[in-house]
């Protein structure tokens, strides 16, 4: 509450110097010095108000790459009545579930393990599952958001806007994109028939076996003949 009053005074003094300053030039020319204090003045504050909104532009600039690390939601895993609650969800006690779910959303909305469970618990359809998918939806869990995309768009006509971080919207482009059609398969031609093997003619083998050449046929070149 402070660091906000701190922003709405330091930035309406820094304006209000620097459009003073520039009407006083304008108007009084004898008065460099004054304009120059409050230039000066001007600078300062402008400094000061500059360090009070610098906490919010750098969570829009780095929030999407940082978001992940940083505002991870593990810890809510240990609370009592989450615990309580995902036991009454395994034994099969949905009623039980969706009650403590929807008194720990109550009492912590910015964690996201009670609307979770309240939305796997939830009947499909009904005005609980509605209101627990719009508080998951919130969150950035990849897989939970994806589930809570689902059940807004399927179940109850409800398409979301577009979530504030990136991998999410990435994983619902896949996740919505449709299906390929099958692969056609191409026929493969019959091979043809190996050519037949020659008979290199520079080989010599011994006495009475098939070269497929006449015994008149004179040796090869540099090739010895064979003993009688």
């Amino acid at each position: 509450m402070i660091l906000l009053f701190l922003r709405i005074f330091l930035s309406g003094a820094f304006v209000w110097l620097l459009w003073s300053a520039s009407t006083e030039a304008s108007a009084n020319l004898d008065a460099d010095v004054v304009n120059a204090g409050r230039f000066a003045l001007a600078i300062i504050v402008g400094f000061a108000a500059a360090l009070t909104w610098a906490p919010v532009l750098g969570e829009e600039i780095a929030g999407p790459v940082t978001g992940l690390m940083t505002d991870g939601s593990v810890s809510d895993q240990n609370l009592r009545l989450v615990r309580w609650a995902k036991g009454a969800q395994t034994r099969g006690w949905r009623g039980l579930a969706l009650l403590l779910a929807f008194v720990e959303g109550v009492r912590r909305p910015n964690l996201p393990s009670a609307f979770v469970i309240g939305m796997n618990c939830a009947r499909p359809g009904s005005w609980l599952e509605l209101a627990f998918a719009r508080e998951v939806w919130r969150f950035n869990n990849v897989g939970n958001c994806v589930r809570a995309y689902d059940i807004l768009v399927l179940h109850h006509d409800r398409r979301p806007k577009a979530h504030p971080v990136p991998e999410v919207n990435l994983a619902l482009l896949a996740h919505t994109r449709p299906a390929p059609p099958p692969a056609e398969v191409l026929p493969v031609p019959t091979a043809p028939p190996p050519p037949p093997l020659e008979r290199n003619e520079r080989i010599r083998l011994f006495a009475g076996a098939p070269t497929g050449v006449s015994p008149a046929s004179p040796p090869a070149p540099n090739q010895p003949e064979p003993n009688p």
